[in-house]
Parts: C-alpha cells; sequence; structure tokens
C-alpha cells in the first residue's frame, strides 16, 4: 500500500511540475504574441493633411485641386467593388456628380496618418497610409438631402503621390438620392 500511495505521490509531482512547465511556456508564447512585430508607426497629424484637403477640395467643386496629388496612375476602389483607374478618370467622374449636387460639406474629420514597414498583405503595401472618416452633408439639385460618414484610405507611392485610394460608403441611398437625374 504504501508503495502505491508512493507512487500515486510521485506521479502527482511529476505531473504538477510539467503542468508549471507548460503554463510557463504558455506565459512566454503570450507575451511574444503581444510584442509589436512590425515597426509600423503613427505619423504626424500634419502628414495627413493632404487627404484632407482633397475633400475639402471637392466640396468647392474643385476637381483639380481634390486631384492635385494624385498619381497619374491612381486607383481608385470602392468598397462595393467598382473602380476607377488613372487621374483622369477619377477627374471626369467627380466632374459628372457635381453636375448633380447642389452643395456639399465635410466636418468632424478624423485623419489617422501611418507608416507601414512591414507588408501585411499583398492588398496593402509597405509606405505611408492615411485613414480618413468625415462626415458627409450633400443637397442634390433635386432637393434631395443625405448626411453619411465616408472612410477613405489613401496609400503614397515614394514619390509622395497618392496612388491608390480606397472609399468606403454604402453608394446605394446616393443611387437612389440622384435616381432619374445621371
Amino acid at each position: 500500500m504504501k508503495k502505491l500511495l508512493l507512487g500515486i505521490f510521485l506521479s502527482a509531482s511529476l505531473f504538477a511540475c510539467n503542468t508549471e512547465k507548460k503554463e510557463a511556456t504558455d506565459a512566454a508564447e503570450t507575451v511574444t504574441a503581444t510584442e509589436p512585430k512590425t515597426g509600423d508607426q503613427l505619423l504626424e497629424l500634419r502628414e495627413g493633411d493632404d487627404a484632407k484637403n482633397a475633400l475639402n477640395a471637392f466640396a468647392r467643386a474643385d476637381i483639380d485641386g481634390m486631384t492635385a496629388n494624385y498619381d497619374e496612375n491612381v486607383r481608385q476602389l470602392w468598397s462595393g467593388g467598382d473602380s476607377l483607374v488613372g487621374k483622369k478618370a477619377i477627374q471626369d467622374y467627380y466632374k459628372g456628380r457635381w453636375k448633380l449636387i447642389d452643395s456639399l460639406s465635410f466636418s468632424e474629420h478624423i485623419v489617422l496618418p501611418i507608416k507601414v514597414n512591414v507588408q501585411q498583405s499583398k492588398y496593402a503595401p509597405t509606405g505611408k497610409w492615411v485613414l480618413h472618416w468625415a462626415l458627409a452633408n450633400v443637397k442634390y439639385k433635386n432637393g434631395k438631402k443625405l448626411s453619411f460618414w465616408v472612410h477613405n484610405t489613401s496609400h503614397y507611392n515614394d514619390a509622395g503621390k497618392v496612388d491608390f485610394i480606397g472609399q468606403y460608403i454604402d453608394r446605394q441611398p446616393l443611387l437612389e438620392a440622384t435616381k432619374g437625374m445621371q
């Protein structure tokens, strides 16, 4: 009986030691997992002024001002998957939108400029990105009014020009408000 109790005691001790080692290993893995891995960095707020100024230029119907810092081959992608390619295509599209708009303003700007140093996705290259949210208030020439949040992500190439814009809005209300005007 003493041998059986001694065996149980030794087994329990060994099991406890093994559990402690595993817990220590798990804790080390948790610390490693929460440590920054990329060296990505927040930039000064002024690094986002260009994105904010572009929207404000659009609100004044100044499409050339809006696209002044766009690369000639810039791509704009909407969350629905449709897109525009090239500075001229973007200018033509937004000049056409102003044929429907009576007034437009943006407020409540939130700008987050960041520098991505390690590529995390094939769709998001390294470099400067500006994440920008703003509240849009638009009145169309048919009298309809809309207020909605717009979220833009802009990537800047090595020359400091915008080469990608992702715009995340629900375009359906805009299409409904301008139905029959296009």
